[in-house]
């Protein structure tokens, strides 16, 4: 967490890392330029604790008698960052509120709480200056909480104290980013106050996770394709995240393949960590676990009062792993960590993010963390450094749908692969079933790029090399005023992954095209058309492997950073080869599209 610590003249010298330093002059800055409630977004394993320890010496340095209270929801984050502070300031007046941690330091100057353990007790500690809440995203935007409550009651102390936070996702499922405003429809507490609120002004600073993956502040994240995923037909949405119920039943039937799957992409891993949906998994998990010969401790809440037991055992390499239901995803420091197993699905971005959060921190000899996603969590997200969650209010209403068709369905029709679909209601964008893998048909604008099973963590992993089983050329109609192009649709498995031709072009996306051309053995001179390249396809020969990145624009999905050609020309036109892939010259050409070219 700290670069460097050099003992000087009998003092500690410690030199913050360069974002760390410039995310507290950057608050500085914020409050200087009149600034409100500023929050820092820093990537977990970033150092968040240390940041707060600082801002709270230099704060105390300039003003003496500054009265500053930390607040979290956790008992071991509260004692985490008590550690760092005195670590940094031994001699500071610092103080604990937390009935966890058997203290009640309600005077202290500096005071490190719980909010489970101070909401009800702001008259008790007397006025504050300033409040710095660690993890702010647990902070609900609903007044009438233990947060809001816990605020009321510092401003009725001190109505000029003022608040910062620090986050590694600053956005909530149910409201957006905490900086958003809210409409609070109207609805007031019992103190004729708005019951919704916000209570960050401006995010002051943020770093980026591949930012200090490249840095090498952070270890890169990488992921694994797997074979067991949870099948989520069936399984409901209650308060935009799935049904814990219905989603365990669902996790219940792959957990003894998945395991299996993770012990060998595993193997010579130092530890792992096991998500979870219910208290049942995660001891079924620990049981295959162990079974396979490795020692593996479950946490539940049910054994919550074992929990420093088990964190000290794992540590001592007593566990090889941890099985967990909501106990690990925030406030757990387990550096060595390298292999996660998501034995779950969420529809939070933040859960997500918490979670694979727990494998980025630096371990000597650590290379990389590896995620076996059995619960295409991946794939409904996208990388998890470029997801963005929509403001409140956008898109109001419930968003469009479409049935995925199952073999009852009336005009049901098989996919690409031969397969029908479940009939589960999907967004009307969809390209591809999450539930079952349906692709929709070209009339639906399909365009499957990742599927599940091999979608990337982060939007800057390497590009991957996948070997082609089939190739399409398909005329791409362009809108009034532009060319026409060409759709090239590469088959990988079960993944069709799409990249783009402009034989009628000009610069970049000519010389691409010439290039792909020649390159798979075409005759020149080169097709100066559309139509002339699909003439003449049979010159080309067959693709063997393409490398694929995230796509920039939409991380989601996958683009063609590179390809190699084959030797065979497996759409010569004669009798003894299949036909020539041209028959998408038929009427209905628009429909047939999938995105406006980007040219």
């Amino acid at each position: 967490m700290v670069s460097e610590k050099a003992q000087q003249g009998g003092g500690l010298m410690l030199e913050l890392r360069p974002y760390q330093r410039e995310s507290i002059d950057a608050l500085y800055a914020y409050w200087a330029n009149g600034g409100g409630n500023g929050l820092i977004v820093l990537p977990t394993g970033a150092g968040k604790a240390l940041v707060i320890a600082k801002i709270i010496e230099e704060l105390l340095a300039d003003y003496p008698d500054m009265r500053i209270v930390n607040v979290t929801h956790s008992a071991p984050l509260v004692e985490q960052n008590f550690k760092e502070f005195i670590g940094l300031s031994p001699f500071a007046p610092a103080g604990i509120y937390s009935a966890s941690l058997g203290r009640r330091d309600s005077r202290a100057q500096i005071l490190f709480c719980g909010i489970q353990s101070i909401y009800k007790r702001t008259a008790e500690i007397g006025d504050v200056d300033l409040v710095i809440v660690d993890e702010a995203h647990a902070i609900s935007r609903n007044a009438d909480t233990q947060y809001g409550k816990f605020f009321k009651g510092i401003k009725k102390n001190n109505p000029d104290s003022r608040v910062m936070g620090t986050t590694a996702t600053d956005y909530r499922m149910d409201s957006g980013r905490l900086t958003d405003d809210m409409d609070s429809d109207g609805e007031v507490d019992e103190d004729g106050q708005p019951l919704r609120v916000k209570l960050f002004d401006d995010v002051v600073y943020e770093a980026k996770i591949t930012d200090l993956i490249e840095q090498g502040y952070l270890t890169k994240l990488t992921s694994h394709k797997t074979t067991a995923k949870i099948d989520l037909k069936g399984v409901g949405t209650r308060g935009g995240e799935y049904i814990p119920g219905q989603l365990s039943e669902a996790a219940e039937k792959i957990i003894e393949a998945a395991v299996a799957e993770d012990m060998i992409m595993s193997e010579g891993r130092r530890g792992g960590l096991f998500f979870s949906t219910s208290k049942e998994n995660a001891r079924h998990i620990a049981d295959c676990v162990k079974r396979h010969g490795r020692p593996c401790a479950v946490l539940t809440s049910d054994n919550a009062h074992q929990t420093k037991e088990i964190f000290e055992g794992f540590k001592a390499g007593k566990y090889w792993a941890i099985s967990s239901v909501s106990m690990i995803t925030t406030g757990t420091n387990f550096p060595w960590v390298d292999f996660i197993s998501l034995i779950l699905s969420t529809k939070s971005p933040g859960k997500l993010v918490q979670i694979l959060g727990r494998g980025t921190r630096n371990f000597p000899g650590k290379e990389d963390c590896l995620i076996a996603d059995h619960g295409k969590n991946l794939a409904y997200h996208g990388p998890i450094d470029q997801i963005r969650p929509k403001a409140p209010g956008d898109g109001d209403g419930e968003a469009p749908k479409r049935m995925c068709p199952d073999e009852n369905s009336p005009g049901a029709v098989r996919d690409v692969n031969g397969n029908f679909g479940c009939g589960e209601m999907v967004h009307a964008s969809a390209r591809t079933c999450h539930c079952c893998g349906y692709v929709f048909p070209p009339s639906g604008e399909v365009k499957i790029t990742a599927t599940a099973a091999d979608a990337p963590v982060l939007s800057t992993e390497a590009a991957r090399w996948r070997p082609v089983t089939g190739r399409r050329f398909y005329f791409h109609e362009a809108k009034p005023g532009k060319k026409d192009s060409i759709k090239v649709a590469y088959t990988c498995g079960l993944t069709v992954i799409n990249d783009w031709l402009g034989p009628g072009h000009d610069g970049f996306f000519k010389a691409k095209t010439d290039r792909f051309w020649v390159r798979h053995g075409g005759l020149r001179p080169m097709p100066k058309s559309v139509l002339e390249f699909l003439e003449r396809q049979a010159e080309l020969t067959d693709t063997e492997e393409i490398s694929v990145v995230p796509n920039k624009q939409k991380p989601k999905y996958m683009s063609v950073a590179d390809y190699r050609a084959g030797t065979t020309r497996t759409h010569a036109n004669n009798d003894n080869e299949r036909p020539a892939d041209n028959d998408n010259m038929s009427a209905g050409l628009r429909e047939m599209m999938d995105a406006d070219i980007r040219f």
